[in-house]
């Protein structure tokens, strides 16, 4: 059914094992375990449930459920469990030094791990999985590029569904009714234990100038206090900034957009704003090079607001603004390296991008504007493709 794609991804797979394999030498680790969704579907392309043990000589690919489907999706040969105490049984020799992913995997897990090896000492080996998903194979860039088309597609589409009075939250679904034909697995990937969010971030107005838990520099209301981000129900009305934060997913792989839009005009200082986020962005594009360092980022996008009179308003309200102005982005939404004050890493030719410059303006609402990017040796180069004017729908 899944045809190309999915030979494709399992052509990658043994390229992947032994890159990690390469690392685990480097780091002398004698064995690795890998639990997290996202991380087996990377080295097995099945996100099916199980785990994948890797050592020096060998890779075994271990399957709670569904183990016919898994066989099918994944080059490796898949051994099926009901359990992952059975692990050791099909080890020839049990590791004293095992690598987990213990940035993901919970508590319970790890306790009922510990009883299982009970002769392993356990590291992170987290940082090397990482590592190798930064940069990007062009397999890895056409799936972003897909995912990038989708959302566009989308974006473009506001305009003509943008009505004064419809809800954030009927927006939100009206931009998920658009992305799901096209391909796009409804839910987006985060870095946790098989965590899972909302593909869109619309808010209107005020709610622009919400704070909540997440680090960003805006929340909105979101539905309700058990669920305090996002769209909400608040109507939106004439003269005011809709910002659309449009993330979408194919065959695992993420793009991240922004657009604003509103009905009527805005005010002019919303509208210099968001010229000075275009500009942000295309500066960080045109300047960028593989083996800068990701905070440099951060430090120009700050600069030029500051330069350009906005620094108060740049990435949320004093004293809440974040520190980081993008992530890198491919099988989790944010993913390392991130464009983060005192975050030293390299950026490197093939890695995946989005830079999000952002405005927060009391009582009147946020404007931004987030682009997907490839490094190359001459910048960034753009996968997303929207038009980034700041569109005023005229009634």
């Amino acid at each position: 059914m899944f045809g190309n794609q999915l030979e494709s991804l399992k052509e990658e797979v043994p390229r992947r094992i032994e890159a990690l394999r390469s690392l685990m030498s480097e780091n002398k680790i004698e064995a690795v375990l890998i639990l997290q969704r996202v991380d087996l579907y990377y080295f097995t392309a099945t996100a099916q449930e199980g785990a994948l043990y890797i050592d020096k000589k060998r890779e075994m690919f271990f399957i709670k459920k569904y183990a016919p489907r898994a066989s099918e999706e994944s080059p490796l040969d898949v051994i099926e469990i009901s359990s992952l105490k059975e692990i050791p049984s099909f080890l020839p020799q049990k590791p004293k030094l095992l690598g987990l992913e213990l940035d993901v995997v919970p508590a319970e897990l790890f306790f009922e791990l510990k009883r299982i090896f009970p002769q392993a000492e356990f590291k992170n080996v987290s940082p090397l999985i990482l590592k190798l998903r930064m940069v990007k194979s062009p397999c890895e860039i056409e799936l972003i590029k897909e995912a990038a088309q989708i959302a566009s597609f989308a974006l473009e589409k506001v305009p003509h569904i943008l009505k004064e009075g419809m809800s954030e939250l009927e927006l939100a679904g009206e931009l998920l009714r658009l992305i799901m034909p096209k391909g796009h697995q409804e839910y987006i990937r985060m870095r946790g234990f098989n965590r899972e969010a909302h593909s869109w971030h619309v808010i209107s107005g005020k709610s622009g100038t919400i704070l909540s838990h997440i680090d960003a520099p805006m929340g909105g209301f979101g539905p309700s206090p058990a669920y305090p981000m996002g769209a909400s129900l608040k109507p939106i009305g004439k003269n005011e900034v809709v910002l659309v934060d449009l993330s979408t997913c194919f065959w695992g792989y993420h793009s991240d957009q922004t657009r604003c839009f509103s009905i009527g005009k805005l005010p002019e200082l919303l509208k210099r704003g968001y010229e000075v986020c275009r500009k942000i962005a295309n500066v960080l594009a045109k300047e960028a090079r593989p083996g800068g360092s990701a905070q440099w980022f951060y430090k120009r996008a700050k600069s030029i607001a500051e330069e350009e009179g906005f620094g108060d308003y740049f990435l949320g309200p004093k004293p809440y603004q974040t520190k980081f102005v993008g992530h890198g982005i491919g099988l989790e939404i944010s993913e390392p390296p991130f464009l983060a004050l005192g975050h030293d890493y390299p950026i490197q030719e093939g890695m995946t991008l989005s830079i999000e410059p952002k405005m927060v303006f009391p009582d009147l609402g946020a404007v931004g504007i987030e682009n997907t990017y490839l490094v190359s040796s001459e910048g960034l180069v753009p996968l997303t493709s929207a038009k980034e004017d700041l569109i005023e729908v005229l009634e």
